[in-house]
């Protein structure tokens, strides 16, 4: 791919080569990928400072990506400054505008980014996430903005196999009331998608100097938060046009729930006929016996 035809974002170059930088490279991605909604505010030279580099380094790390120079990465950060809005998304480029007819390509990136996030997570993560969220005497789901439904998603998911399952943050509270007297036993799920308030960084510093795990469930783009993360799944969430696609993450957050059951065992039965029984008390949700008995009635 030539230099004239890679419209790839910044992200996806870095997470493209990754693999292959050197220690010193991988901090510089992780400041620049943390800071890239505003990456042409910066100088090369700050960028180096802030990763402790020095700015040879630095300059052979943007050739790396395909830029013919920092200058030519702040042209194109630029010009997508306002990269994960969906203003920007809607007016800044005509070409991802949907059209009457793409619904098969919506489908086909839905598609892509499940393929490239199965192909990307590790079992070894998964196992281990699985086994935090297991043993926790208490879970935190954690979400902001649209990570607020996968996290209240998530939340409904674990409550019907284990108790002590809680989910932040609740309106009328405040993070400080919430954080206070968490420890070493509790675990954090953390749902973070782009675009990621200050304050998820603050609450997952908070957690680790408590002696907390979390599991961080993110896109391409989380760099600092990951780093206070126990464990970072990381899902490809591009839209097809003006919104961010979520059905990798939603389908990883399926996935790791039911891992939890089935490592939980017994104890995820138990709690599942005890909820049953209540709603057949309770709540007496429609099934196929409840429907015929309403028809009857």
């Amino acid at each position: 791919m030539s230099e004239q035809e890679d419209s790839r974002p910044i992200d996806v170059r870095i997470m493209a080569i990754y693999d292959e930088l050197t220690a010193s490279e991988r901090r510089l991605a992780a400041v620049v990928m943390e800071a890239q909604t505003n990456l042409a505010s910066f100088t090369a030279g700050e960028l180096a400072a802030k990763a402790d580099i020095s700015n040879a380094t630095a300059a052979r790390f943007f050739k790396r990506l395909g830029y013919a120079s920092y200058n030519d990465a702040r042209m194109h950060a630029r010009q997508a400054e306002d990269w994960g809005s969906p203003l920007y998304e809607l007016t800044g480029t005509g070409r991802k505008r949907l059209a009457p007819g793409d619904f098969g390509l919506h489908i086909a990136q839905d598609l892509q980014n499940l393929t490239r996030t199965a192909e990307m997570l590790s079992e070894a993560d998964l196992e281990e996430a699985t086994r935090i969220l297991a043993g926790a005497k208490r879970v935190f789901v954690v979400g902001f903005r649209n990570s607020m439904a996968l996290a209240n998603y998530a939340r409904g998911l674990l409550t019907n196999i284990r108790p002590d399952v809680q989910l932040l943050p609740l309106a009328g509270t405040s993070m400080g009331e919430e954080l206070a007297g968490i420890g070493a036993r509790d675990v954090f799920l953390v749902l973070g998608f782009r675009r990621r308030p200050l304050l998820l960084r603050e609450i997952m510093a908070v957690v680790r100097e408590a002696g907390a795990a979390s599991v961080l469930i993110t896109d391409m783009t989380a760099a600092r938060t990951a780093q206070l993360a126990t464990i970072t799944l990381r899902c490809h969430n591009r839209g097809h046009s003006m919104f961010d696609s979520y059905a990798a993450p939603m389908s990883v957050i399926n996935y790791l729930c039911s891992a939890v059951s089935q490592a939980l065992g017994d104890a995820a039965v138990e709690r599942l006929a005890e909820i049953e029984a209540l709603h057949d008390r309770l709540d007496q949700l429609a099934g196929p016996v409840q429907a015929r008995k309403m028809l009857k009635e």
